[in-house]
C-alpha cells in the first residue's frame, strides 16, 4: 500500500489503533495488494471522519454535499447530539489552528496533545478563518445544543440549519 492509500485508510477510519489495525488485515485478506478501491470497498467510513468532511465542505460553501453527509450520518443512526459534539471537536481542532498563528503543525499537535495528521487534515480549514468566526461558530453550536437539550425544538432541522449557516460563511 503506497502513502497515499495509507493516509485515506486513516481519513477515512480515524486515528483508532485497533480498528485500523483489524481493517488492515480484513483488506490484506482480501487483497496483499490494498488501494482506494478495496477501502471503499471493505470498510466504513467513521463518523469522526465524516463529520470533517461534511465541515470542510460546507466551509468550502458546499450546501448540498454537507447536507448530503449529515444524512448519511443519520441513515447510519448517527444521533444529531453526536454529530453535535463531533463537530465541537473539529471547531475546537481548528480554533487551535488559528489560533496559534505561525506555529507548525508538529508544534501545535505537541501543545495541544493531538495527532500531527489530525493537525495537518485540519490546517486548509483553519487558514480561511478568523478566529473570531470560530469562536461564532463554536458559540452557535452550544446555544444549539443547550437549545435542542431544554426545548422540543426538531434537533435534524436545528442541525441542519446550523450546517447551511457555516455554508453560507
Amino acid at each position: 500500500m503506497g502513502r497515499p492509500d495509507a493516509g485515506y485508510l486513516i481519513e477515512r477510519l480515524g486515528l483508532n489503533q485497533q480498528l485500523l489495525s483489524s481493517e488492515l488485515a480484513k483488506l490484506l485478506t482480501y487483497s496483499p495488494k490494498i488501494n482506494r478501491t478495496s477501502i471503499d470497498l471493505l470498510t466504513e467510513p467513521t463518523p469522526q471522519s465524516t463529520i470533517f468532511q461534511l465541515l470542510d465542505a460546507a466551509f468550502a460553501g458546499n450546501a448540498k454535499k454537507a447536507l448530503k453527509i449529515y444524512q448519511e450520518q443519520r441513515a447510519g443512526k448517527t444521533e444529531p447530539l453526536a454529530i453535535i459534539g463531533m463537530l465541537a471537536w473539529q471547531l475546537h481542532v481548528v480554533a487551535l489552528i488559528v489560533s496559534a498563528g505561525q506555529r507548525s503543525d508538529a508544534e501545535i499537535a505537541k501543545e495541544a496533545k493531538l495527532s500531527p495528521f489530525v493537525v495537518r487534515k485540519s490546517r486548509h480549514i483553519a487558514r480561511e478563518l478568523a478566529l473570531s468566526r470560530v469562536t461564532q461558530l463554536i458559540s452557535q453550536l452550544l446555544d444549539l445544543d443547550l437549545h435542542i437539550k431544554t426545548t422540543s425544538t426538531d434537533a435534524d432541522d436545528a442541525l441542519q440549519a446550523y450546517i447551511l449557516t457555516i455554508c453560507r460563511g
